[in-house]
């Protein structure tokens, strides 16, 4: 399993895309199969979005 996974979908969905959560646990589970929380989705994202601010 290729590194970031998770994160690209993340970034991909809800950021580019503006999908919600829940999209994207779909788009995961149909297409790598792998069974994610929103929950765990959800902190993710804000991990994401905080590691973007420091950056600009």
């Amino acid at each position: 399993m290729e590194p970031g996974i998770i994160n690209k979908a993340l970034k991909q969905l809800c950021i580019e895309e503006s999908k919600g959560l829940a999209e994207v646990a779909q788009y995961l589970k149909m297409r790598y199969r792998i069974d994610s929380d929103e929950i765990v989705l959800k902190k993710r994202l804000e991990k994401l979005l905080n590691q973007e601010k420091a950056v600009a």
